[in-house]
């Protein structure tokens, strides 16, 4: 591994511009930054998925179905935390109004786009697939600015959105058993779409076109951090049973990337790291997190109450996904909102003015 550069804390740094407002500078002693921590654990966790699920490739057996069922699961359930703080972010963000309705706002867009997603067809479903894939590719490319400091051209940086929703796109064009039994009881449209062939070839197609233009890119620009997103994101998308890659990535690579952001932009947590006190900002933001969270665990455990006497034990994350799709439409629109409103700067790298983290 190559050692990460140190972000310095530096009072004599002009103050930040978050999403609501400065963070008043303090001085304190170097350290790495959240984001390039949780950037170098999350591909561990997926490298690590992608190698242990590719074990059959050299004729040792294949990862059970129960396993995966259970390890995707468990994983759909690790990914709930990273948006569980967007009342705090969306409440800072509209000025000052009320949480209580600022939550009740977001619970109202949770609930439309739920009711969409079982009643208006395959076209309501097909819609929040393709905002999800555009907010995870963001979410990569936002990551990837952070860490290298890098701006690259407009080509290149649709190029690092598409790639960087590998981890949805390709599961969705190999579109394996447990795949396609969940999507079967999500949307038989949906189902029937994922197996048809010019739908994957098309995908895993854009993929790799996009994939080929972000890596020469970034290689070429010395941006080695974002060409190995890229190749981890296509190892697993490719190596490991579809579901399991997407719910690992979800999990493992995209919340904890995102919950690392989130130390940076909700205005407390920022001050906390400004002035070294880590700890002290990563409880607070569990603190913000864990009401919603445990919210959305127990919805997910009537659901799956539920269902659980099903035949079919990929019923049982069918009406999981659903609800973390609808779950997806306000998050997604909070995260855009608030990169908005911080000119896409992290925080905590616009206070320091120290280097990028590339890995």
């Amino acid at each position: 591994m190559v050692t990460a550069s140190r972000t310095r804390l530096e009072g004599a740094f002009p103050a930040a511009t978050g999403p609501c407002g400065q963070v008043s500078p303090t001085p304190t002693t170097w350290q790495r930054s959240p984001l390039a921590t949780a950037a170098t654990w999350s591909r561990w966790v997926v490298s690590g998925t992608a190698l242990v699920a590719s074990v059959h490739v050299i004729g040792l057996p294949a990862v059970p179905a129960p396993v995966v069922l259970a390890v995707a699961g468990l994983a759909l359930m690790a990914g709930v935390p990273h948006g569980a703080a967007d009342h705090a972010i969306a409440t800072c963000l509209a000025g000052g109004r009320p949480v209580v309705a600022v939550v009740a706002a977001y619970v109202g867009v949770t609930a439309g786009a739920w009711a969409l997603l079982w009643w208006a067809g395959p076209i309501a479903l097909i819609a929040v697939l393709a905002l999800s894939t555009l907010h995870f590719g963001l979410g990569e490319l936002e990551v990837a600015r952070q860490l290298t400091g890098w701006r690259p051209p407009c080509l290149v940086t649709l190029a690092i959105v598409v790639a960087g929703s590998g981890a949805l796109l390709l599961p969705l064009a190999r579109c394996g058993d447990q795949l396609g039994a969940v999507a079967r009881a999500i949307s038989p449209s949906l189902a029937r779409a994922l197996g048809w062939a010019p739908m994957q070839i098309g995908l895993v197609v854009v993929w790799l076109l996009a994939a080929l233009v972000a890596l020469i890119a970034s290689l070429r620009t010395a941006h080695r951090a974002v060409a190995l997103d890229v190749l981890i994101l296509g190892a697993v998308g490719v190596l490991a049973p579809p579901l399991l890659a997407f719910a690992v990535w979800f999990g493992g690579w995209h919340s904890l990337r995102h919950c690392a952001r989130l130390l940076t932009i909700e205005p407390g947590c920022a001050a906390l790291l400004a002035a070294g006190r880590r700890r002290k900002a990563v409880l607070r933001l569990i603190r913000l997190a864990t009401v919603p969270t445990l919210a959305a665990w127990t919805v997910f455990a009537a659901l799956g109450w539920f269902t659980a006497a099903a035949s079919d034990p990929s019923t049982v994350l069918a009406p999981v996904l659903r609800l973390l799709l609808a779950l997806t439409v306000p998050h997604a629109l909070v995260v855009h909102w608030a990169d908005r409103n911080t000119h896409r700067e992290d925080v905590l790298s616009n206070k320091l003015g120290g280097t990028p983290d590339e890995f």
